[in-house]
């Protein structure tokens, strides 16, 4: 890892973080608490070990990357929040189809934010790319895209917006500290999910197991190295590699739930697979 270069090195973390975070799906589909609940205790789990694993790297306490955060960085963590909530209201008021659909757009918006507020020139293979991906995801859920609710699917579009504006902020100032304002996120989320109704009782002792790993140690690993990406690559290729999750997780569901997808999930799965891979193995090349 020593050998490789920044660029190369945030290709390399953002894509497994990406593939530690695929069997997030199939653990939601396992846990049987109700959306609200499952949100709380999943952002808590998230909240204790992001902070813990700061703590650890900088050998400090946390309350200083806390201080450190209201300073610089305040307002990643807020669009942490926004997106966390916006994502759990938009797949209760809109077909699941369509709120993913709607968040392979996030890669085009962080593009455009990228080149407006950051005069950023993307190489013309990364547009190719976000194309080919956008066509890929349409193709998985073609026939499942319905009509839906028109506020779930704004609450998808603010998904993207949220998400991508993050990226591009840590993209922009590479000193924020992108555990903490998670870490900070995530509370505030589950803060908001107490207020909504969450069951703090209602998890069964699978559930809790199931909670306690997803929000205790795949989230937080996966987030803590997609969100370092920003800082060595552009936050289009960080959200573009984060499509991968769209399609690999159905993957796990096949394995373990035998929820066999069908033909064109598989061909448009492998469309934007391709596309991503590609594009990484000519910018991994490019570098050297």
């Amino acid at each position: 890892m020593s050998q490789l270069n920044s660029h190369q090195r945030g290709l390399l973390m953002t894509i497994f973080g990406v593939l530690v975070l695929t069997p997030d799906a199939l653990m939601l589909r396992l846990i049987e608490a109700d959306l609200w609940t499952t949100l709380f205790w999943r952002s808590l789990f998230m909240t204790a070990s992001l902070f813990a694993i700061n703590a650890w790297i900088e050998q400090r306490n946390p309350l200083y990357a806390l201080r450190d955060l209201f300073k610089d960085g305040l307002f990643c963590a807020l669009l942490f929040t926004g997106s966390n909530i916006c994502f759990v209201i938009s797949i209760t008021h809109t077909m699941v189809a369509n709120t993913l659909v709607i968040l392979a757009a996030m890669p085009f918006m962080a593009a455009i934010m990228a080149i407006v507020l950051m005069r950023q020139i993307l190489p013309l293979r990364t547009w190719l790319t976000i194309l080919l991906a956008i066509a890929g995801i349409v193709m998985v859920f073609w026939g499942r895209i319905g009509s839906g609710g028109f506020f779930g699917d704004v609450m998808a579009v603010l998904v993207a917006l949220f998400m991508a504006s993050a990226l591009v902020a840590i993209n922009h100032n590479p000193r924020i500290n992108s555990l903490a304002a998670i870490g900070l996120g995530s509370f505030l989320a589950g803060a908001f999910a107490f207020f909504m109704g969450a069951e703090l009782t209602t998890p069964s002792g699978t559930d809790f197991a199931i909670l306690a790993l997803n929000g205790g140690l795949i989230l937080p690993v996966a987030m803590g190295l997609i969100t370092y990406g920003p800082k060595l690559i552009s936050a289009a290729e960080v959200s573009l590699i984060m499509l991968l999750e769209t399609v690999l997780g159905p993957l796990w569901v096949w394995y373990v739930l035998s929820e066999q997808p069908p033909m064109q999930t598989l061909i448009g799965g492998s469309l934007v697979l391709g596309a991503i891979m590609v594009n990484a193995w000519l910018g991994f090349r490019s570098d050297r």
